[in-house]
């Protein structure tokens, strides 16, 4: 049968060091692997990086780390990708991204050590909190039709995605397709995102934004409660693999294939654009180049969602919330006060009330009492003193993301309602 997309696999042959800590050796085979995957997806980098072209990478920061803690683009991976770039002549080689629930880009990328790659290669950093926008149309009649585009990527001659390869407690996957939500200008758009329509908004956002090449970074990765979950076994440290290719929802394909989930290609976000035209879903029509899925594929645990009865001491009281908003920050929160061990010392129980309620009304709930999300908010008619994590002057859209921010968020709230004795 004919091929509708090409995608090209290939695996570490040498020990290639940690993300925080590499020589220039191992550089050199992580160089290989970008070599050969572009080799592989595109006929050589020489077909993706024309002389003179102005080149933009997209990068992937979620929020300020360690490059070590793996949910963050790969210092060795984003080094070996401009070396090869800068092999072609470009004109410039610009490096973007918009970290996560509104934070300091440039800060997020000192601490995931994008900085230092930039000053060793030479490529600019254009954090997209300071730069031009524009609106653009889908002109489709779905959610999330109009919504602003970054210039910098409409005037780029080559934009490269260089996603993480992480299960995503929001979307399933955070991989090609899911990058571009890091295309957005700030907390109001990325807030207004995060509901039951994500799957057809991250659509519209690959519409808008056509990356030329996407090289997936799965040195290290993610599985469980991605995308930086607070549970050591979901991170994934002797991967060593990296996958590339055109079609982003071919790429998302692979990833689904690599992680070894029954039938690859339906999850909601690869589905979606699969039915958007952006590119095939069906495993049978995509190329697979350099090694067989069957030799590097390992099996990833999902997302667990899960809230009710999970958590000792704690009441979740769960009307109709959209799953990829308010439930499952709900969940991101408990499970870091889980590894924290606040929820451990806490000595009164705790109640949340998240998404729409419905009668009869819950009007006995004991200890301290929380009420997330704007589709809740009615229980602060039973519950005046209660904290309220929702829109407000300074956050005006639902779903609340800031709460997931230090200091203000869920996670210090509940900390500081739980001393140490």
């Amino acid at each position: 049968m004919s091929f509708k997309a090409k995608v090209a696999i290939t695996k570490a042959q040498k020990n290639i060091g940690a993300p925080d800590k590499y020589n220039r050796e191992q550089l050199d085979e992580v160089k290989r692997m970008v070599r050969s995957v572009a080799d592989g997806s595109m006929g050589g980098m020489q077909n993706i990086v024309k002389p003179g072209n102005n080149v933009v990478i997209k990068i992937n920061t979620v929020v300020p780390s360690d490059p070590g803690s793996g949910f963050t683009t790969d210092p060795r991976v984003l080094e070996a990708v401009i070396e090869l770039i800068k092999e072609q002549n470009p004109g410039s080689v610009k490096i973007i991204e918009r970290c996560a629930q509104g934070r300091d880009t440039l800060v997020a990328m000192e601490g995931c050590g994008i900085v230092d790659v930039a000053k060793r290669t030479g490529a600019e950093l254009c954090p997209l909190d300071n730069v031009e926008w524009e609106m653009f149309d889908t002109g489709i009649p779905n959610s999330f039709r109009t919504f602003p585009v970054a210039k910098i990527i409409k005037e780029a001659d080559v934009y490269i995605g260089l996603p993480k390869m992480k299960v995503h407690i929001h979307t399933g996957i955070t991989n090609a397709l899911k990058l571009q939500f890091g295309c957005l200008p700030d907390y109001f758009w990325m807030a207004e995102c995060h509901r039951d329509d994500i799957y057809q908004k991250i659509t519209n956002l690959n519409i808008a934004n056509k990356a030329t090449w996407f090289l997936v970074d799965c040195l290290y990765a993610c599985q469980g409660n991605g995308p930086f979950s607070p549970y050591a076994d979901d991170l994934i440290k002797d991967f060593n693999v990296m996958y590339a290719g055109k079609d982003p929802v071919a790429v998302d394909t692979v990833c689904e294939a690599i992680m070894d989930w029954d039938q690859p290609g339906t999850n909601p976000v690869t589905v979606c654009a699969a039915n958007n035209g952006l590119g095939t879903n069906k495993l049978e029509e995509i190329e697979i180049v350099g090694e067989p899925i069957a030799n590097v594929k390992r099996r990833f645990n999902k997302a667990d969602t899960a809230l009710t009865g999970v958590f000792d001491g704690v009441n979740v009281v769960v009307g109709s919330a959209c799953e990829p908003g308010c439930r499952v920050l709900v969940r991101m929160a408990l499970d870091a006060l889980k590894v924290n061990g606040v929820l451990a010392r806490r000595k009164k129980p705790l109640t949340i009330f998240t998404g729409l309620q419905f009668e009869p009304y819950v009007k006995d709930a004991e200890g301290d009492i929380i009420v997330y999300g704007d589709c809740a908010k009615k229980m602060l008619e039973f519950y005046p003193d209660a904290k309220y994590f929702g829109s407000s002057e300074e956050h005006k859209p639902c779903t609340p993301i800031w709460s997931n921010k230090p200091v203000i968020g869920l996670v210090p709230y509940v900390t500081s309602i739980s001393p140490e004795e």
